[in-house]
């Protein structure tokens, strides 16, 4: 548990929490009051500098990826920056071939749609989508996952947390099973980077990629992708742009000669701005470290499930602490329009139809905001 003295120098580095009763930084972090600093500076390079602000921006970039890597068990250069998920997840897709005897992807039913949507996408480009089944919307069996990778099995590409219901994934048994037949692992780790403590690299992953504006509290704009070291040389993604380059600044024609390391997934020229606004959330999570935000977040998400079973509400979230991520849903008749009403009240938080009202706290989050979340609910139900 953080102390009291300890969570209030948190929250005064945030923007809206005196204004606000801030329960949803499972879907966007709290605004950091340094972000607008990092915005400042880029704007000052640009203006002062003009095109050789590059000089300046991109060791900064670097920085801010291994900044992320800290956070989640990345090795120091190993994870380069992209605008957001879907871009990562079309170019892993471009670097593949799919082979007939090798054409399927394997995805949970309950991933989220983005990244269906891209994957689904590729099946003009041979690839074969197979999609495993919920039984209760909440959850994917491990066994059921197990079961539908094969020797036909491309790649598999799952979430480490179901955005519907906070339930995370068992990774090593789907690791190992993708060893046994010679498939390739992604890792969506947005939904539990920064509030559920892993280390990517021990947990032996392929490739990982995540993006900074939920529990890393660092805005839209700044996503990532880990890629194992020694996978390195056998991607070549045709989705690229001249920042994939080993040698950017030399504008040489095609075709392309990929850089050495993890930029070659990079493309054209990167969102400087989105990426210099998250690192001020980045250097809080490093800060109060995952482990002790975690350990805050589980004894209020605790009490969160502990009101709603009160209440007699539906808890699509695992109640075992193991088993869930960050957030508590609950559900009830008329949970979209008190989550509305909820939201004048300025108690943020977000609704997800077969969910209910999602309430995710973080580590500026108090007890007498989850207290003041009860009394409001129990007020707007009446």
């Amino acid at each position: 548990m953080l102390q009291a003295t300890t969570q209030a120098r948190f929250r005064e580095r945030f923007a809206n929490l005196d204004s606000s009763r801030y329960l949803v930084s499972h879907s966007m972090g709290a605004a950091p009051v340094t972000a607008r600093a990092g915005l400042v500076d880029y704007w000052e390079a640009w203006s002062h500098e003009g095109p050789e602000a590059w000089e300046e921006w991109l060791p900064q970039l670097a920085d801010i990826a291994d900044g992320i890597g800290t956070i989640i068990g990345a090795p120091r250069g190993t994870i380069s920056l992209a605008p957001n998920v879907s871009v990562l997840q079309a170019a892993i897709a471009s670097s593949l071939t799919f082979a007939a005897e090798r054409n399927e992807v394997v995805f949970e039913a309950l991933q989220f749609p983005s990244v269906t949507y891209v994957w689904k996408a590729w099946e003009k480009f041979g690839a074969r989508t197979i999609r495993v089944p919920s039984d209760d919307g909440w959850t994917v069996s491990t066994q059921r996952m197990v079961d539908a990778i094969s020797e036909r099995t491309a790649v598999v590409v799952v979430s480490h947390a179901a955005y519907i219901s906070g339930a995370v994934i068992d990774v090593p048994a789907l690791v190992e099973r993708c060893r046994q037949v010679g498939a390739l692992f992604v890792l969506d780790v947005y939904q539990t980077a920064g509030v559920y403590p892993f280390d990517i690299a021990a947990l032996d992953v392929d490739i990982a990629v995540g993006g900074s504006h939920k529990w890393l509290c660092g805005g839209p704009g700044c996503g990532y992708i880990y890629i194992k070291p020694e996978l390195w040389p056998t991607f070549e993604p045709t989705i690229t742009g001249w920042m994939a380059h080993d040698a950017p600044f030399n504008f040489e024609p095609a075709p392309i000669r990929y850089h050495g390391g993890v930029h070659r997934w990079n493309t054209g020229t990167p969102t400087i701005p989105g990426y210099l606004a998250a690192r001020a959330g980045h250097d809080l999570i490093r800060e109060a470290t995952v482990p002790e935000i975690r350990r805050h977040n589980l004894r209020l998400t605790k009490r969160l499930a502990e009101g709603a079973l009160e209440r007699g509400f539906t808890v699509p979230t695992p109640l075992e602490p193991e088993g869930r991520t960050g957030w508590i849903g609950m559900d009830f008749p008329g949970a979209d329009r008190v989550w509305r009403e909820l939201l004048v009240r300025r108690i943020f938080v977000d609704y997800r139809p077969g969910c209910g009202i999602r309430v995710g706290p973080h580590f500026y989050t108090t007890d007498d905001e989850i207290e003041a979340y009860f009394s409001a609910l129990d007020d707007l139900r009446n």
